[in-house]
């Protein structure tokens, strides 16, 4: 009994050690690790410079853009036919609202938007602005989603750090950073002039487009647009203070707000002093404008140089309805310069592209336009459509109601365009034709 006694001791005392061995080897394990787990934060906090910071805010804000597009004539035997590309866009609203380039969707017909964290949404286009190559969209999506912080492009500096992100060749989220390398800078291309762009060092790629640049503190400073495919090394981007404006001006009033010079307006090639050059020309006179004349072409106005309609729209952008303004224009072999105060578009001009013109009547049935009656004499009936065709988007903007087409023709006329892409559906075929208005 005794020996089962000091047994019984030991096995105590050797389980109680063991124990307690065990716990101090634990609580060494525990230690060792928080010890790691400290020094890993502590390495990742001395590696989180202001880039990964800047990165980090602006980053949920970012959406890589899909969309779809047509690309067969409505009353082709081949059917429908489709194709895709992609860009990049920034929530500047809480809404849903994106800023992007106008190219990225323009005559798209379906439009996706893929957050960082892969959620995707469909989207509708508010409004375009081709001539500052900008675009405003709504997603369809009942959550708020992250707004970038706006900040300021009036103060950039050179050699100011600043961030690129977007969808670069479809690959997904993508950072680059560069420098401000100019301000202010005129860029020319085959079709126009554009002007006060930011030039960087950051790289833009095609997929890039419609992505934010941002400076050190995530604040969005511009809008990358891809141009030039051969500019290895140089990129450019849109002012956010430009690209605010135009988007305040779409969400307000539907279009950009800009002085009407009450012509219609289409691109020529141009040769003055020996050189060839785009410029816009007067197409069209509209009653009560007896300042301009058929077939002017405009050479400059208040100053500066223009290249082709879009570049004058975009001169025009900045200025208010009512603006006097002075044209320069080459007219029978000479120049000559006009003064003119500008207007709004007025509501009589809209009228006279749907009815004159186009020569169509149009109704809503089961929530989709449709040509209602035609006029032998108009531009519909011309181009073969019918009565009974359904109207699903101008400009690349898709329709629900008769009011939102003469939106879209507004904005065409303002922009001083003679005519628009219509895409429309029969039956099981669906396209685009353009059409003059």
């Amino acid at each position: 009994m005794q020996k089962s006694f000091l047994w019984g001791v030991v096995t105590t005392l050797l389980a109680t050690n063991l124990f307690q061995y065990w716990c101090v080897a634990s609580a060494d394990r525990q230690v060792s690790e928080i010890g790691r787990e400290t020094e890993r934060i502590a390495s990742i906090a001395s590696r989180e410079s202001s880039v990964v910071s800047a990165v980090k805010m602006a980053s949920p804000s970012v959406v890589a853009i899909t969309t779809e597009v047509a690309t067969q004539n409505p009353f082709s035997w081949m059917g429908n036919s489709t194709a895709s590309s992609e860009g990049s866009g920034v929530v500047i609203d809480s809404a849903g609202i994106i800023l992007t380039n106008a190219h990225v969707v323009e005559g798209a017909i379906a439009i996706e938007a893929t957050f960082n964290d892969d959620t995707t949404f469909d989207a509708d286009i508010i409004g375009l602005a081709p001539e500052l190559d900008l675009a405003v969209l709504r997603l369809n999506a009942s959550r708020a989603s992250d707004a970038v912080t706006i900040g300021n492009s009036e103060d950039l500096m050179l050699g100011e750090t600043v961030i690129a992100l977007g969808n670069p060749f479809g690959l997904g989220h993508t950072v680059t950073t560069g420098v401000v390398s100019a301000i202010d800078r005129p860029l020319e291309t085959e079709r126009r002039i554009y002007q006060n762009f930011i030039q960087t060092d950051a790289s833009i790629n095609p997929g890039n487009s419609g992505g934010p640049l941002i400076n050190i503190d995530g604040e969005l400073v511009g809008i990358n647009t891809a141009i030039r495919s051969n500019a290895e090394g140089i990129g450019f981007a849109i002012p956010v203070d430009r690209a605010m404006k135009v988007a305040q001006d779409i969400l307000d009033f539907g279009r950009v707000q800009r002085p009407w010079l009450g012509v219609d307006i289409e691109d020529v090639f141009f040769e003055m002093n020996g050189k060839r050059r785009t410029a816009p020309q007067v197409s069209w006179v509209y009653p009560d404008h007896p300042q301009f004349k058929k077939e002017d072409t405009i050479i400059s106005i208040d100053g500066k140089s223009v290249q082709g309609r879009g570049d004058l729209n975009a001169y025009l952008s900045t200025l208010n309805p009512g603006t006097s303004v002075s044209v320069e224009v080459w007219r029978r072999g000479e120049t000559q310069t006009i003064q003119l105060n500008t207007e709004t578009l007025p509501n009589s001009v809209i009228d006279m592209a749907l009815q004159d013109v186009l020569g169509v009547q149009l109704s809503v049935r089961q929530s989709t336009i449709q040509i209602a009656r035609v006029s032998s004499q108009g531009a519909v009936a011309r181009n073969g459509l019918k009565v009974g065709d359904q109207i699903l988007a101008v400009n690349g903007q898709r329709v629900r109601e008769v009011e939102d087409i003469r939106t879209i023709v507004a904005n065409a006329k303002s922009d001083h365009k003679g005519s628009a892409i219509f895409t429309v559906r029969r039956g099981r075929y669906q396209g685009q034709v353009e059409l003059p208005i």
